[in-house]
């Protein structure tokens, strides 16, 4: 969790609060839209590319979660939604439409040129995945925080 983030969103709404007096606000959770998973490649030695194109503009977003499964509906409907694979973009304040390039590669090595982010998981041919994306939820009434997950993108059968 990027701490910085957690508070600059806390004071802000603190701010906003007690300053300014703000009364207009919610407590409804900001729904993020979900990835469109494109494509999947083998590199060989368990190293995949996936290309996605995305969409979430709003500041609580924190990157994406990627689900592998056996079946097409588990992969997109896990029993708990947090046992994914996470991929952290919070370096990116506003993220327009665009197409990332993930890496899934069990090792630690660096991302190849072009990739947005490594996540450091081990696929299994044929099996199936699907991704979330993650935002930040932030609990005033115990200056708690943890990550929202978006509905499932599509599936993609691992080469």
């Amino acid at each position: 969790m990027n701490r910085n983030l957690f508070f600059w969103a806390l004071t802000s709404v603190l701010l906003c609060l007690l300053v300014w007096n703000c009364t207009n606000y919610s407590t409804t959770a900001s729904v993020q839209a979900p990835p469109t998973l494109i494509s999947i490649t083998n590199n060989g030695n368990s190293n995949f590319t996936i290309k996605v194109r995305a969409q979430n503009p709003e500041f609580i977003f924190q990157g994406y979660r990627l689900y592998q499964a056996a079946t097409e509906s588990l992969a997109q409907n896990p029993n708990d939604t947090n046992l994914g694979t996470d991929c952290l973009l919070a370096q990116a304040a506003i993220v327009q439409p665009i197409e990332y390039l993930f890496e899934v590669d069990p090792s630690t090595n660096p991302n190849t040129a072009g990739v947005s982010c490594r996540i450091f998981a081990t696929l299994t041919p044929g099996s199936y995945i699907s991704m979330r994306t993650l935002g930040l939820a932030v609990n005033l009434a115990n200056s708690t925080s943890s990550y929202r997950v978006s509905l499932p993108s599509n599936t993609l059968i691992v080469p």
